[in-house]
């Protein structure tokens, strides 16, 4: 058995019930929250002790006539229950009381610690004769406070949802756009690649010369130069292959427009 220390304000089993809060309590007290149902104790004080015997996770102790269940979840610098849960199995009622820190909802911590009542209410249920109004009561209230934290979930999820679904079809547009973007300049692109190859094949056919014009050009070449030509000048200069020069100076000497001097 342990001894329980309750934090100032908060009332012992048998005794008064516990001032109200004041209005603006400091940020690091824990609120104090509880609830009691009516119940008509059958057993002793031992019977119920046995029960709990097993839970390692509770700390009984006596306290006058009654039987105090101790849940410590957190404690403070100094070891005391900061964060905790005691249920008092009296005569006449079973009582919980507990901790809410700031930062925790109200609310749910009262689920929380309702589930754990219950629980512990069940080991015992053949101790005390329970007047079942009072547990559905306690549950419809529960069921109450869930249906509005699943309503506030499921508007900031279905706001959130809604957002990004938005979000996806204005994502979605602009990939159409960038998509129709893209074909269309692979289609131009592809039209202008077709107009340079036509552009390159007609200046291709530009710069190349016909028979007739490149032996004029060679009988040019040949006066300019004192009846010599370079055929690697030469065709560097009229961009024409040199074994055509050379093809096209052996077809003006074998029709005898040129003689081979030497």
């Amino acid at each position: 058995m342990v001894e329980i220390k309750l934090p100032e304000g908060m009332r012992q089993a048998g005794g008064q019930k516990p001032p109200p809060a004041p209005p603006q309590p400091q940020p690091t007290s824990p609120i104090v929250g509880g609830f009691r149902i009516a119940a008509k104790r059958k057993c002793t004080i031992e019977e119920l002790s046995q029960r709990f015997a097993e839970l390692s996770f509770l700390q009984l102790t006596v306290e006058k006539d009654a039987l105090a269940a101790l849940n410590v979840e957190s404690r403070d610098i100094q070891k005391n229950p900061y964060l905790f849960s005691i249920i008092y199995f009296k005569p006449d009622c079973v009582e919980a009381l507990y901790t809410c820190l700031p930062n925790m909802s109200p609310k749910k911590r009262r689920i929380d610690v309702l589930r754990q009542f219950l629980n512990l209410l069940t080991i015992v249920e053949d101790c005390y004769q329970v007047e079942m109004k009072q547990i559905y009561q306690l549950l419809e209230a529960s069921v109450a406070d869930m249906t509005e934290y699943v309503s506030l979930d499921y508007d900031r999820l279905f706001s959130l949802y809604d957002n990004l679904k938005s979000e996806v079809a204005a994502l979605q547009k602009k990939v159409k756009d960038l998509t129709d973007g893209n074909a269309a300049l692979s289609k131009e692109n592809y039209e202008l690649k077709s107009k340079n190859d036509e552009l390159v094949l007609k200046i291709r056919g530009l710069e190349t010369f016909s028979d007739s014009v490149l032996a004029l050009k060679i009988q040019e070449w040949l006066s300019e130069h004192k009846g010599e030509i370079n055929i690697a000048d030469f065709s560097k200069v009229y961009n024409v292959p040199e074994t055509r020069v050379e093809q096209m100076l052996n077809k003006l000497v074998t029709e005898g427009y040129l003689e081979i001097k030497g």
